[in-house]
């Protein structure tokens, strides 16, 4: 591949200047970090993916302000990856609280539903079979 820059510092100052291949290397060389850090935060694979992929967005949306820390990006994204994982738990504890204090609606004689359904599928039935001409 030739000479490609693998320290971050390197690929950092590119990145700022909009290259989206050195971000790309970046992003390879610290993604598995990153997500097993989100992982061990979240204990579940798909909230940890999200949590990444915030992660590294933000190191893209702010990075005129992100500076490297002794010659490495990772610290900047890992303190980042925490505080996403944080956020992502208050606000899914607080959706939980919500549901939560919504009020139960009342046991009716059919539970599952299937009356109401069968109306509803009687009239589709009907309304098809008339768009058919059958």
């Amino acid at each position: 591949m030739g000479n490609v820059e693998s320290d971050d510092e390197g690929l950092w100052s590119r990145s700022i200047k909009g290259d989206g291949e050195a971000f790309r290397v970046l992003y390879t060389c610290h993604r598995d970090r990153v997500f097993r850090h989100a992982y061990r935060l979240s204990g579940d694979r798909q909230d940890a993916e999200d949590v990444m992929a915030t992660a590294f967005l933000e190191l893209w949306r702010l990075r005129a302000k992100v500076r490297v820390v002794d010659g490495s990006i990772l610290p900047w994204l890992l303190v980042t990856t925490t505080n996403t994982a944080r956020n992502s738990g208050r606000a899914a504890l607080r959706y939980r609280r919500l549901l939560d204090s919504l009020p139960r609606r009342e046991e009716t004689s059919d539970p599952t539903g299937e009356d109401l359904f069968l109306g509803y599928q009687d009239a589709l039935d009907k309304d098809l079979a008339r768009a058919l001409g059958l």
